[in-house]
């Protein structure tokens, strides 16, 4: 039994032994982590970092602008001409309370980060009678200002404007003339034709497009149109003397003397182609026989020109008619004129030595 027992002694303190060799000594143990301590830190910088934050915020950002009423005063702010002047109250104006520009923000409270300051609204004072008053009749005068009717838009400069205008017949018809002479400078007969025709359809008397267009006619020898052409003329102003030329002409070239006669039966003396009409109603005159009318022409032509030619065209009429005194006196009035050659001179000579014979 004593040997049991020292043996399970000996185990006993084996075992001790071998727990104190394994086991790691009360000194040495390891200690646990701090996390507090970290935790504690983290906080103290993201409280640092966000304060920082903020300050630079604070001195980087602008604070946005805060708009405050302001009472209008009524001695400074000009009355629009428009609208009657509206009194103003004696009272000197009471001012407004300065209003801070910026809002200081405590760092205890800039704890969120990334969190932008917002302005606080600003209370305002209760604006007194007098000061209603003035603001008052500033916005009657705004409403009333903005009531004016706009003034009226200045034209830019450089702009066009097209303008549409109304022409009378006798202005269009002078603008198709101009179109219608052109087209015959460019040789556009045809076109040119037309033109005229419009011309005197919107001005029947228009005495240059109608002499035109007969021309026209004449030109491409189409005489019946061109006469009638002149006659419808003539049956509107008989006594147009340009229309009666022309007429006459063709007609005395077509050998149609008593037309002519008939058609120059009143002459203007006036006119610029009376000579002319006087030579050709002459002329058509001595074919049909008519001397003594043709030799009334001749001297009505020899008054107005002082032509000895005339003379004794009318002399030699007169002696057709068997009127020899009228004959000798017109060939002494060729004589004594200055302007016969050699040859009418001896002719004029010759016949009036024979009719002072007789």
């Amino acid at each position: 039994m004593s040997v049991i027992n020292r043996m399970l002694r000996d185990l006993d303190k084996r075992q001790q032994q071998d727990r104190q060799t394994v086991s790691t000594p009360a000194a040495a143990a390891p200690k646990p982590f701090p996390w507090g301590w970290v935790l504690g830190a983290i906080v103290i910088i993201a409280i640092a970092v966000t304060a920082v934050m903020v300050i630079w915020q604070t001195t980087t950002s602008q604070p946005e602008p805060v708009e405050v009423a302001t009472k209008a005063d009524p001695s400074n702010e000009p009355v629009p001409t428009s609208t009657p002047a509206t009194s103003t109250p004696t009272q000197p104006q009471q001012e407004p309370a300065a209003v801070p520009t910026s809002v200081a923000v405590p760092v205890a409270e800039a704890t969120q980060p990334q969190q932008r300051l917002q302005p606080e609204p600003i209370a305002q004072a209760p604006a007194s009678s007098d000061n209603n008053q003035v603001e008052q009749a500033a916005q009657e005068q705004v409403v009333a200002t903005a009531e004016q009717p706009p003034a009226a838009e200045e034209k830019p400069k450089g702009t066009m404007q097209v303008e549409r205008v109304e022409l009378s017949a006798e202005e269009l018809a002078e603008v198709k003339l101009k179109q219608a002479r052109e087209a015959m400078q460019k040789g556009e007969r045809q076109r040119a034709g037309s033109l005229f025709e419009q011309v005197i359809a919107l001005a029947p008397e228009h005495v240059a497009a109608r002499s035109e267009l007969a021309a026209y006619w004449y030109g491409r020898g189409q005489i019946s149109s061109a006469l009638a052409v002149l006659e419808q003329g003539l049956e509107l102003q008989p006594q147009q003397s340009r229309w009666q030329l022309l007429y006459a002409k063709i007609l005395l070239e077509g050998g149609a003397y008593q037309r002519v006669i008939d058609a120059l039966g009143q002459i203007n003396p006036n006119a610029g182609e009376a000579a002319d009409l006087y030579q050709l109603r002459a002329a058509a005159a001595n074919e049909v026989g008519r001397y003594a009318s043709a030799a009334a022409d001749y001297v009505v032509l020899a008054e107005r020109t002082r032509e000895g030619r005339w003379w004794l065209a009318a002399a030699v009429a007169f002696e057709d008619a068997q009127q020899s005194d009228a004959a000798m006196r017109s060939y002494q009035q060729a004589l004594a004129t200055d302007t016969l050659n050699a040859d009418a001179r001896n002719y004029a000579q010759q016949r009036l030595n024979t009719l002072g014979d007789r």
